[in-house]
């Protein structure tokens, strides 16, 4: 496969062209000088306007090529050999990146990582001091990385991240690659919003999009797959975006793969009001109340199945890859964020009466968000790794890191004689 991979390959029902990039020249960095034009267009309030907006349209080839956009370095290394140390983490935006790079750089079960998949990764934002999380990240580690842009942030952030006084310089969010391995390509896809982000408290311009590199080992080339699926969908739309990633993996003729990520399997169409009503209503008269709690780890028996059976059919495995016994994000009603939230989408006799029946669990039950899947490859030592908190006791991020070890699975050519088939 490798050299011969062409720059641009289609796939899907429409035949969507998708380009492959190969890592030169070994440095690209983004950036732009668009601050005014993004704090003009913070003010137009729906996207019909924006449509029409002459400056806008006057910028709107920069803003795409933005949108779409890689950064990367990339420097001679050599293979490594299996079994390959992989991590997983949503970094909540890098918000506590000093804290993320000490526990990179020094937990037992982190230092060694060859392979790093983050999600939720700001480059000039104010809410992380505009620093470029994913370089600083590739810096401190000493290995290269891939960082893909998935959107352009029109406000400071969520609820919780408004008030730091500081203006975005950049304004950029996506997910990145850190690798000690050899990357010889890369590429992304788009994934199907189901709601206009425009119109959100964390307005912003663009949307998710899964990374996916191929990086160069002793046994062989190993596509790696950066994946962040939408909280705020229905499950049915997650495994929509499944599908879409898995389809251009076929395409790319990827036979051996790592895919990771926050799948924000969280059971819950959390999009509307009315929508998370009618979910609880049903779990709770189908599973009663315990039973809902526990599909929180359990999202591929029910709710999540779409995703996870996409995944099954496309070959790959889930549970050898992942420490099925703990949760990766828990939902902690004394979470002051959680509690905003809660305000915002749950009604409050709602809410108060959830708390009450939380009581006997602590207020906090754990959910299992993130996870590892491989294709063609044989997993050990799965585990997340939890109670990370930064230097003042504060939890580094809102999601706890996954690790796992990879080598090549011994029956290699099942999938690709089955796709040959």
């Amino acid at each position: 496969m490798g050299s011969s991979l062409p720059d641009v390959v289609r796939f899907g029902p429409r035949g969507e062209a998708v380009r492959v990039l190969r890592p030169w020249p070994p440095r690209s960095r983004l950036g732009h000088d668009l601050g005014a034009v993004l704090e003009h267009l913070s003010r137009i309030p729906r996207r019909s306007r924006l449509l029409r907006d002459p400056v806008y349209r006057a910028h709107a080839p920069q803003i795409h090529r933005l949108l779409d956009g890689f950064e990367w370095r990339i420097t001679a290394r050599a293979p490594r050999r299996a079994p390959l140390a992989a991590v997983c983490w949503n970094i909540e935006r890098g918000k506590r990146l000093d804290a993320v790079a000490t526990h990179l750089t020094s937990h037992p079960a982190l230092r060694d990582a060859d392979l790093v998949l983050l999600e939720e990764v700001d480059i000039g934002m104010g809410r992380t001091e505009n620093r470029n999380v994913a370089e600083e990240l590739a810096d401190r580690l000493g290995m290269d990385y891939v960082y893909a842009n998935h959107e352009i942030l029109l406000s400071p952030g969520d609820a919780f991240e408004r008030d730091h006084g500081r203006p975005n310089t950049l304004a950029l969010h996506g997910s990145t690659l850190l690798s000690r391995l050899p990357i010889r390509r890369f590429t992304a896809v788009s994934l199907p919003e189901f709601t206009d982000k425009f119109h959100a408290l964390e307005k912003r311009l663009g949307g998710k999009r899964a990374l996916l590199c191929e990086v160069e080992a002793d046994f062989g080339p190993l596509w790696v797959v950066v994946v962040h699926l939408d909280p705020f969908a229905p499950p049915r739309h997650r495994g929509r975006q499944m599908r879409r990633i898995l389809r251009l993996l076929d395409a790319l003729g990827a036979d051996r793969v790592l895919l990771g990520g926050d799948f924000n399997t969280n059971t819950y169409s959390l999009g509307t009001k009315l929508g998370l009503f009618a979910n609880v209503v049903y779990k709770f008269v189908r599973f009663g109340f315990d039973g809902t709690i526990r599909q929180y780890m359990t999202p591929d028996a029910h709710f999540e199945r779409r995703l996870f059976r996409a995944l099954a059919d496309a070959g790959f495995s889930v549970d050898p890859f992942n420490d099925r016994s703990k949760g990766t994000c828990p939902y902690d009603i004394h979470d002051p964020e959680l509690s905003d939230w809660t305000r915002r989408y749950v009604p409050a006799p709602l809410a108060r009466w959830l708390a009450r029946r939380l009581e006997p669990y602590g207020g906090r039950v754990p959910m299992r968000l993130d996870w590892f899947a491989g294709r063609d490859l044989d997993a050990a030592d799965p585990d997340v790794i939890t109670g990370l908190c930064d230097a003042h006791g504060h939890p580094v991020s809102d999601h706890d890191p996954l690790v796992v070890r990879v080598s090549p699975a011994a029956g290699l050519r099942k999938h690709a004689l089955r796709r040959a088939g």
